[in-house]
């Protein structure tokens, strides 16, 4: 029983990962191509068209933050490696490389510590994609009701005992992976965070041009957004500092 549901376990995985192949542009390789000989421009050029068909993955956001950062263009190539991120949390070359440009952002800033119950939510959430999250909450969920069904049918006490308790823990169980897909899914469609994409740009005390800068800040600076008022976006720095910026000087992760 354990190896058959290990099987379907990792059928489930591999079929997602072969659909998402399955789905390449037409132009995929020539757009690598042109990476590949250092014509990031080109490339760039394929990549964006890919996204204005309809087509992303974290695939195609990691090839646009490496040709991005090819180009020194650091708070482009954050945004990128970010998006790219929030598809596939688990990526370690993903993740390897936004740490190496963000090594390179001029802002330095030190996030404020998080409660730990919300540390752990967070935690746990960037393990998967929600999807994954919700297909582990299915095969629990299946598994709880199969272990429910063993107890009715089975014939020896002894093993509808057994079939109750393991069929009610993992309906219970159950409740986790969708509880996390539900938070991973609603990071996913608006995380409510940006990268700033301007080279310098001050954050200032109120939405308009003319008002006092708080603070300097430089390309690739992340910043949670709070509130709008037209054009501009109230944010908050990861160590709590609030001010104004434009809308156009940032990018939706």
């Amino acid at each position: 029983m354990k190896r058959s549901l290990l099987m379907t376990i990792l059928g489930l995985f591999w079929a997602i990962g072969l659909s998402a192949k399955a789905e390449l542009p037409t132009d995929w390789t020539k757009a690598n191509e042109a990476y590949q000989a250092k014509q990031y421009a080109e490339a760039l050029r394929l990549y964006e068209g890919f996204i204005e068909d309809g087509y992303t993955s974290a695939a195609l956001f990691y090839n646009m933050g490496n040709a991005y950062y090819r180009q020194d263009k650091i708070g482009l190539a954050i945004l990128y490696y970010e998006k790219a991120l929030k598809l596939s949390p688990r990526d370690a070359a993903v993740r390897t490389n936004l740490e190496l440009a963000q090594s390179r952002q001029l802002d330095q800033i030190q996030a404020l510590p998080t409660f730990f119950l919300d540390r752990w939510q967070q935690s746990l959430q960037s393990i998967f994609s929600s999807n994954t999250w919700s297909v582990l909450g299915l095969l629990l969920l299946w598994t709880g009701v199969g272990g429910l069904i063993f107890w009715l049918l089975a014939a020896e006490r002894t093993q509808r005992k057994r079939g109750f308790i393991i069929g009610a823990i993992l309906l219970v169980v159950s409740i986790i992976p969708f509880y996390l897909s539900a938070g991973r899914a609603s990071f996913e469609r608006n995380p409510g965070t940006a990268i700033l994409l301007e080279a310098e740009y001050g954050l200032r005390t109120a939405p308009e041009e003319g008002s006092t800068v708080i603070l300097p800040l430089h390309e690739g600076v992340k910043v949670a957004i709070i509130d709008r008022i037209g054009e501009w976006m109230k944010v908050q720095l990861q160590d709590g500092a609030q001010g104004w910026l434009p809308e156009e000087a940032l990018g939706r992760i």
